[in-house]
């Protein structure tokens, strides 16, 4: 069936997050900088093109994965125009198709629960730590960030850098940027599907894929293979359940 021209890759993002209700009624109806309508009670399948071109890579994704050459070079020519990428796809992205990883998160979330090397953050929200002498404990006091935008703009004055937007989650405060930094004319845009969560789970610090059950450690080969002091497999009862921890952001 013909389901019209192709939409914009953040006019797919936008139409898949009203149909879950992340950002609003459906219903709702706003103008992108291209012209098109961002919101709409139309069904999602206006992005059936987008999601065709990508399904042959999310299935070779059974068979291979990153950094599989022929992964690599399926999913690039599917980004930007498919808009939402797992964290498996957003490696890809990131390491090979130049996009920068803008963490959208609050500055304070960043330092406490940690953030992807090489990342830039730009907080959607400003957060900082007050003292409630009522109740007599510290809380989390959030604001938008007036200057998002701005900040953007000067980090990126190029409007065509390939930007991957991320919060803890990639729904609201990765929404709320895509949907600012559309309207503000950056045409290469996609979201991290699961936001740091998704690819806290999947890549370590050093952007190492997380090895779930691998750590076992038999201190009796002798191979040197110890994460603990003098290959005693000491930290090994911990390893696991840090890589499969995710946080619960306060922020």
């Amino acid at each position: 069936p013909d389901f019209g021209p192709p939409r914009s890759s953040t006019d797919c993002i936008i139409m898949a997050a009203s149909t879950r209700s992340l950002i609003g009624p459906s219903t709702r109806s706003a103008t992108l900088h291209s012209g098109r309508v961002a919101f709409s009670s139309a069904p999602a399948r206006v992005c059936y093109r987008q999601q065709a071109r990508l399904q042959s890579v999310r299935t070779m994704a059974g068979a291979s994965q990153y950094p599989d050459a022929e992964y690599i070079s399926a999913v690039l020519e599917a980004f930007p125009d498919q808009g939402l990428a797992n964290a498996e796809e957003a490696r890809a992205l990131f390491s090979n198709g130049g996009y920068t990883y803008l963490d959208v998160r609050a500055a304070l979330e960043c330092q406490d629960i940690g953030k992807v090397r090489d990342s830039v953050n730009i907080p959607w929200v400003i957060c900082k730590w007050v003292y409630n002498a009522e109740k007599r404990e510290k809380n989390v006091v959030k604001e938008d960030n007036p200057d998002f935008l701005k900040q953007v703009e000067k980090r990126f004055p190029n409007k065509d850098t390939k930007l991957m937007i991320a919060c803890n989650t990639g729904k609201a405060y990765s929404m709320k940027a895509l949907i600012a930094l559309d309207e503000a004319g950056y045409t290469n845009l996609v979201g991290l599907k699961g936001g740091y969560n998704a690819w806290n789970r999947l890549w370590d610090n050093k952007l190492g894929r997380r090895r779930y059950g691998e750590y076992a450690e038999n201190a009796t080969a002798g191979e040197g293979d110890s994460c603990g002091i003098h290959a005693s497999g000491a930290g090994f009862d911990r390893s696991d359940k840090v890589d499969k921890y995710t946080p619960q952001s306060i922020y």
